[in-house]
């Protein structure tokens, strides 16, 4: 298992590497990373959620859904509490809900799939699709909320309506009664929830090309909050489902995807909401350069010397 990881880490870094070169060549430009980003959260990735479930219904996938839906609701909701206190305005003075947002979130959705498909294959795509269904409903009210300053009861509403929540959804009710679509349009599907890979690691490699690497070191705030994203989330998950006798592919999924970087989202919401300069770029840049040191070194302690 860990070196379908180490591979899977492989082929990760190499995509963003060519997402990164071919931005520095102009090739990829702003405007078709924002093209691309809308394209993977409103049809691609969707439709690998929804594809994630397997033909054939059994008790066991269920239980690895269910496992990774309730330990989601738990985990996150304690890192959201402990956000609260670490990233206080005592603490943080300017934009500190930047802060909160970059603890709670990461990019489970851009890094988490591929890496957790070429790893762990089906089992833990399953038990990704049960953490992602809370989590994006967290990210799409709890996250806009931390932002929008005019947020209402209609923004809840269309958080429990995001497609992402949906693809879920449809998949785990597909799954659960046995509805299987016609083979052509079943193989259509496999292959749009193929581009969910690629594309979002092009869109990775574009963002890290845009660093100004010069002052991502400057602002301690900065530092902090990259440096207990990455290690505070994967321990204590690791720790907590250990206690609770979670599966072993469970442990190793939500350790994976609780160790990984700030979520990109973290500067659309900015933009969107927001529009103001702040530190959301350097936050997803320096979070994301230092995965590259701190997840393998996790994994390596807390999956595969469990």
């Amino acid at each position: 298992m860990l070196t379908d990881f180490y591979a899977g880490l492989a082929i990760v870094i190499i995509l963003i590497f060519i997402g990164f070169f071919l931005s520095k060549i102009k090739i990829i430009r702003d405007e078709s990373v924002k093209f691309l980003s809308n394209l993977i959260l409103t049809v691609t990735l969707p439709i690998a959620f929804f594809n994630s479930f397997p033909d054939e219904f059994n008790f066991a996938d269920l239980r690895l859904f269910l496992w990774g839906l309730i330990s989601c609701i738990i985990i996150l909701s304690l890192l959201i509490l402990l956000s609260q206190v670490l990233f206080s305005k005592k603490i943080v003075k300017n934009n500190n809900y930047e802060y909160k947002f970059a603890f709670a979130f990461n990019n489970t959705s851009f890094i988490g799939y591929p890496l957790v498909s070429m790893a762990f294959g089906q089992d833990g795509l399953i038990a990704y699709a049960g953490f992602m269904l809370p989590w994006v409903i967290a990210l799409f009210t709890y996250g806009i909320w931390l932002f929008n300053d005019n947020y209402t009861w209609k923004d809840t509403l269309k958080g429990f309506i995001n497609p992402n929540v949906v693809g879920i959804i449809l998949g785990a009710v597909f799954f659960i009664f046995g509805i299987r679509l016609p083979s052509i349009i079943n193989q259509t599907v496999g292959m749009i929830a193929g581009l969910t890979t690629p594309l979002a690691l092009l869109c990775i490699g574009f963002m890290l090309s845009e660093a100004k690497l010069k002052v991502l070191f400057k602002r301690w705030q900065v530092v902090f909050v990259c440096l207990t994203q990455l290690t505070i989330p994967p321990i204590f998950t690791w720790a907590l489902l250990r206690m609770l006798g979670a599966p072993s592919v469970v442990i190793s999924v939500l350790v994976l995807m609780q160790a990984l970087p700030t979520a990109a989202t973290l500067g659309l919401f900015n933009k969107k909401y927001k529009n103001t300069e702040s530190e959301a770029g350097e936050i997803v840049t320096l979070s994301t350069l230092l995965a590259g040191i701190t997840v393998p070194i996790l994994i390596y302690f807390l999956i595969s010397n469990k």
